[in-house]
């Protein structure tokens, strides 16, 4: 009889464009906050001042977003932007998303 060898931790590999399905809040924020992301299969995203749109790609994740806010000293409309970078997966529960130098610590909405 063998003795079981111990199980090695194995890099997770690019997770499926599923895992960003939900709500997310940033982690030192309350999934009741305003400023929490909805990435909606297909590839809507919704926030407080924030629509457009997600995709996984290249082991990326890209945002298409268009800000609703207006700034409050100027007046003018917030527009039209892009934000992509790579991401870490710490569990299912969690990830972080790099835009250098930041880093969105984000956690999943439960419920």
């Amino acid at each position: 009889m063998f003795a079981a060898a111990p199980a090695i931790a194995q890099p997770a590999g690019q997770p499926k464009p599923s895992y960003f399905e939900g709500r997310w809040a940033f982690l030192d924020e309350d999934c009741a906050a305003s400023t929490s992301w909805t990435m909606i299969a297909g590839g809507n995203f919704v926030s407080q001042d924030l629509v457009g749109t997600w995709a996984w790609q290249d082991g990326k994740l890209v945002l298409s977003l268009n800000d609703l806010a207006v700034d409050e000293e100027t007046g003018e409309a917030g527009g039209r932007f892009r934000m992509d970078g790579p991401v870490a997966i710490i569990d299912r529960s969690r990830f972080d998303f790099t835009i250098a130098p930041d880093v969105y610590q984000m956690r999943r909405c439960e419920g």
